[in-house]
């Protein structure tokens, strides 16, 4: 008897089985659409996104995770059902009385900054069936929104200058040619590099300037013009090996050419919270001038490639090419102006304008020159006084002989 019942079981099961596992294939799934009207954009416009969810099935909960460009976009936290920022927003829905098989979100966004902002959802986003609660299963697509700029913005991603320590570019610099050679030493592992834009509302960065190997090393000066357009220049570093039959450490260097090769690399940069600071056997913090501090005659704004961050600095007219720059900061010491830093020996100290370095081209600001000038004037009012004060001491003494003479005439 108990086989009949086994056997009747099993006709069942193999009855129901293939009903069972074509259920299990049904699984729910859904669509989520990211789109906008309007998908090329200006700096400063709003930009509805909408995200559609359709399905089949009737949709419960929905819990998505939406990312994007933050320096591009910026959310408006309005506090519907969507809250975040920061480059990511997180749309919460759930706990639905009634489900539907379409539903719509907007969020609103606004322009930052220009170039291509791309919009999508994360692999933590969830659809789940009203009926059952199950995660649907979701395909979703991605959203570009491209910020571009109006004819008043400049789109200038030329360099006006590019200057090197150690070593010398392979060829003249030409803001149209974008790509350069160098060979260093085996003691070089970064370059000090001086770049300046054409345009000033252009921003420049550097990368790959770091521990460099043996061989050939990728230095890559990027120019973002104030439209969002970008201009790549590129050096091409060697690093040599040492050689083996001179024993040289250093066989790319000019024979003719003294480098202190201790104190090339140690130019580095500190950030503490808003503040940066100059290091590297000096301590200097640097500051902005103010309205009220004047910029030595002769001297015009450029930048200089720090750690692949482009500080503040002031060349000489004359002599874009010297080795000495200036910088405005603070020292230890809370004394804050100008200093002079030697971008080949990597030192700084306060800049003194009367005084010449050697070899170096420097024109001596006005304020130098009316303090020589007043020198100049208390010389020649010292030499008078003096000349005063003797002819004073003739006649005082002329007049005591006077006095005593007619006294003893008297007596």
């Amino acid at each position: 008897m108990r086989n009949k019942y086994k056997i009747v079981f099993r006709l069942l099961l193999l009855f129901v089985l293939p009903f069972l596992t074509f259920r299990i294939c049904e699984a729910a799934s859904a669509n989520i659409d990211i789109t906008a009207k309007d998908k090329t954009v200006k700096k400063g416009d709003t930009v509805i996104v909408s995200i559609y969810l359709t399905s089949d099935d009737l949709i419960g909960d929905f819990e998505g995770y939406l990312s994007y460009n933050a320096d591009i976009l910026e959310f408006d936290n309005d506090g519907g059902v969507a809250a975040g920022g920061e480059g990511l927003v997180k749309i919460t829905d759930t706990n639905v009385p009634q489900g539907d098989t379409e539903r719509k979100y907007a969020l609103k966004f606004h322009t930052l900054d220009y170039g291509e902002a791309v919009l999508s959802l994360t692999d933590e986003t969830g659809v789940y069936a009203f009926d059952t609660g199950d995660n649907m299963s979701v395909s979703r697509n991605q959203l570009k929104i491209e910020v571009v700029s109006d004819k008043s913005v400049s789109d200038n991603t030329n360099l006006k200058e590019l200057k090197i320590t150690p070593g010398t570019l392979s060829k003249e610099f030409s803001k149209e040619n974008t790509s350069y050679q160098v060979t260093v030493g085996l003691d070089i592992n970064q370059l000090v590099i001086s770049a300046l834009a054409e345009d000033d509302k252009a921003t420049v960065s550097i990368t790959g300037n770091k521990d460099f190997k043996t061989g050939h090393n990728t230095v890559e000066i990027s120019v973002k013009a104030q439209s969002g357009k970008v201009r790549t220049y590129t050096i091409d570093v060697l690093k040599e090996e040492a050689s083996e039959e001179t024993g040289e450490e250093n066989p790319g260097q000019d024979k003719g050419e003294v480098v202190d090769s201790t104190a090339i690399g140690k130019l580095q940069l500190e950030k503490e919270a808003d503040n940066t600071y100059l290091t590297g056997g000096f301590y200097l913090h640097l500051l902005t001038p103010g309205e009220d501090v004047t910029i030595p005659e002769g001297y015009e704004k450029t930048s200089l490639i720090v750690d692949g961050t482009a500080i503040t600095v002031y060349a000489n007219t004359l002599d874009l090419d010297s080795d000495f720059l200036l910088v405005y900061g603070e020292n230890k010491s809370g004394l804050k102006g100008f200093y002079q830093l030697d971008r080949r020996e990597n030192t700084v100290q306060r800049f003194n304008p009367v005084s010449v370095k050697e070899g170096e081209k420097l024109v001596i600001p006005k304020n130098a020159r009316n303090i020589e000038h007043y020198q100049n004037q208390i010389v020649i009012l010292g030499i008078v006084a003096a000349v005063l004060l003797g002819i004073c001491s003739a006649l005082a003494i002329g007049i005591i002989r006077m006095v005593l003479k007619n006294k003893n005439t008297e007596d």
